[in-house]
Parts: structure tokens; sequence; C-alpha cells
């Protein structure tokens, strides 16, 4: 039975396409050292750039248009130098009125590296991530892939409220596109938490060229899918697996909300012999819509009722049986069998008492978890502060010994000094001798 929320979530007008940009060639993807000089938020395009981000906009307006008259666009955009340029070409495309609107979402930036980035160092780092692994390596005063994941997914709660509030005024009768303008590992990871991709597959993922895009096309049945406009030849470039591939050609025409029994790692991944059902199950088959009679429990009569809407289970002549349901309104019977739906827990102290115990838990590993990360900040905190002071007892030798040099120079300069004064006056005695006994220059 569909929930009224779900019903009146299903009668929202969902964007036609999603659309995530990277941004056009920049100074650092030409020369590292420049995030040496310039703060990676200032790095700017450079001309081949700037080309490439305007030949995506008309690329990108073709797709959009495509059979329908009415559409509208919505842009999202990083904060950074390079893709706001990025947009800016990109917009030259559409007129002001196809774009509904632009929002800066600082959620959707680049993963950080940290502040300015020595080029050296980024080369040594980058090779302990491979080593480590590109999802949970978190670079040195920066971020991991898992970071930016969990900014990601707060922006996709976001998107749907837009879409759930209709924040975008959109007509319904309009085809509405949404165009993120971001970065590369953004964009992976912003599949990967849509498509609930684990970090296996993220692993496998390759990164988008300066200006390419990828399109999420909603299919007639409601779901998004890479391969309703992009070929398996593009998708097997992205790094998607085959099982992956296979997945986005089943989303093209799966109905919302359908479970994809193929999809081999939403269980085979996490189990390893998963049987496909219980023996019990295949025996009994033909008797699921009706009560499934038990064996005796203790001196009372066993009969289990199966509700078709899921409810829990629980055989009359149990201890639990015999208890009252409380103020729900599932028509217990305590005479006969009986069924009970899910709402009876909330009458139950011990179940209530270990749902308390259970959020207790929850918030108490969550408290530790922040300790630990906290933990390793100090660590890391006391780490570069024992460097920075080696440093600085290294570069107080150093000017402790040039100090020295220069003391031991200054001393040479004043020996010479002396010996050029002696040297003088001796050339002048002799020179007055020499003309005592009749020398002179013109001689």
């Amino acid at each position: 039975m569909i929930s009224h929320q779900q019903h009146h979530h299903s009668h929202k007008p969902l964007p036609k396409r999603i659309i995530l940009v990277r941004h056009g060639e920049s100074a650092g993807n030409l020369d590292g050292t420049a995030y040496t000089t310039t703060p990676d938020h200032q790095i700017p395009l450079t001309p081949q750039g700037l080309v490439q981000a305007k030949q995506a906009g008309e690329r990108i307006r073709q797709i959009v248009s495509g059979l329908s008259r009415d559409w509208k666009v919505y842009f999202y955009v990083s904060p950074y130098e390079r893709t706001r340029s990025t947009l800016s070409e990109i917009g030259r495309s559409f007129s002001k009125k196809r774009v509904i609107g632009v929002r800066e979402e600082c959620r959707i930036r680049e993963q950080d590296f940290g502040n300015f980035q020595v080029e050296e160092k980024m080369k040594a780092v980058k090779k302990t991530r491979l080593k480590y692994g590109r999802f949970f390596y978190r670079f040195p005063e920066g971020e991991s892939a898992a970071d930016v994941y969990d900014r990601v997914s707060s922006f996709l709660e976001s998107l749907w409220r837009d879409i759930d509030m209709n924040r975008l005024h959109n007509e319904p009768s309009s085809d509405l596109n949404f165009i993120i303008v971001t970065h590369g590992l953004t964009s992976r990871v912003f599949l990967m938490k849509w498509f609930k991709w684990t970090v296996e597959q993220f692993e496998g993922l390759n990164n988008l060229g300066n200006c390419e895009f990828q399109v999420m096309q909603l299919g007639n049945g409601g779901e998004y899918s890479l391969a309703i406009h992009h070929t398996e030849e593009e998708m097997i470039k992205w790094g998607l697996s085959h099982e992956m591939i296979a997945d986005q050609k089943w989303r093209a025409h799966a109905h919302r909300g359908d479970w994809n029994e193929k999809c081999s790692w939403y269980l085979d991944s996490f189990f390893e012999n998963l049987q496909e059902s219980d023996s019990s199950d295949e025996e009994e088959n033909d008797e699921l819509n009706g009560p499934i009679p038990l064996p005796e429990f203790g001196s009372g009569r066993g009969l289990l009722l199966l509700e078709v809407d899921g409810s829990s289970l629980i055989p009359q002549g149990s201890s639990r049986a015999q208890t009252s349901c409380g103020s729900c309104d599932c028509g217990c019977d305590s005479d006969t069998t009986f069924s009970i739906t899910l709402d009876c827990g909330n009458h139950d102290p011990d179940m209530k008492e270990e749902m308390k115990k259970g959020r207790l838990a929850l918030l108490a590993e969550e408290l530790r978890l922040q300790k630990n990360v906290t933990d390793d900040r100090l660590e890391r905190t006391k780490e570069l502060t024992t460097e920075v002071r080696k440093a600085s007892s290294q570069y107080r030798k150093e000017v402790e010994k040039c100090s020295i040099g220069i003391e031991t120079c200054e001393e040479a300069r004043e020996k010479a000094e002396a010996a050029l004064v002696d040297e003088l006056k001796l050339s002048a005695l002799w020179e007055e001798r020499a003309r005592e006994l009749g020398w002179s220059h013109s001689i």
C-alpha cells in the first residue's frame, strides 16, 4: 500500500535531466606548480579552457532542447574561479527565457587538498593515497573523498527539497534540466551516492576530461539512468563495470522504487552463498495467503497468521500472546488466534527500553567517533608542531653558522686592511730612500 507521503511525492514534477559538468582546462591542469603560489579556489581557466566551456554549452543546449519546445535549465555551481568561469561560458548558449536561476553551492566544491601545495610534496602524498585507497585517504590539512561524500549527501537532500517544495517555481508542463558545474572527484562521488555504488566500485572510476559531462536522464518509469543518453563504450571509459552498466540499462526502463534483483552488489557483495529462500517457504508456498499452522507451544495451541501488509507475527499460546494489545487499533482477540501489527511494539515497555538503549548506544558511538577524530587531529597538530620546532632549531643552527662565518670574514678583512697599511708605509719608506739616492719618476 502506498503511503500518502509517497503518493504526494510521486506527483512532483522531476527534472528531465541532471547533467554533471567538470570545469574547463585550468592553469593547475597545465602546471602543477600553480598551486604553490595561487590558492586552489583562485586557479583560473586557460584560454583553451574557455573555448572548451563555450563548446560544452552548445552541446548541452542541443541535448536539453531535444524534441521539446518548452524546456528550462537551473544551474548549480561550485564557488571556485574555474567553475564560475566555466558556467559563464556555458551560459552564452542560453537565453534568460530558458534560465530559471543559478545557485552557488559550496558543498559541491573541489576536494580540499590543503592550502598552498608544494609540488614535490603533493606527488609523494598522492602516491601514498594510491596505496591507502582514494576514497578514505585524507590529505594532510585537507579532506578525503569520504568527507566529500558527506557534504555531497547533504547537497542532494537540499536538491530533493528544492524539487519537492517547488522552490524553483517550475511549471509542471516544462522539461526542467539541472546543470551542475563542479569538479571531477565531486562528480564521481555524486554518482556514487545517487546510484548507491560501493567504495570498491568508486575506486575503479576514472576522472572526467575537462568540460566533459554526464547526463542522468529520467526514464519512462521514473528512474534516472546514464544509459539513456550515453553509450556503453562511454560508461566503460568512465570506469563502470559490466554489472554497473547492466544496472544503468535496467534503470532506463525501471519504475521508481523497483528492486533490481539482478543487481549483484545489493546483496552478493555483502553475503556469501545467500540462499534464494527458506526451505519452509518452498514447502508451504501455496499457503502464503492464508493462516499457517505451527507446532503446539507448551500446553496451548500454536497458530500464526501471515498478513498481506507484512505485519509482525506472534504465535498464540506464547507468553507474549497472552498480553493485551493496549490502545492499538489492531483488533486483537484474546480468545482465539490473532496477529499483531507493527504499531503494537510502541506499547511494549521492554521494546521501548531497548529502543532507548539503542539510541543511547548510537549517541555514545557518535561521541566516541568524534573524540577519535579530535584525538587524531590533535595528534597531527602535535606532530606538525614537533616538525616546526625541529625546522626552527635547524634554522637557528644555520644562522649561528652564518654569524660565525661573517665574524671570521670580518676579522680577515680587518687583518687584510692592517697588512695593506703596513705595505703602503713600507713602500713609502723605500720610495723616500730612493729619492735620497737620486731616483725620480722621470728616470
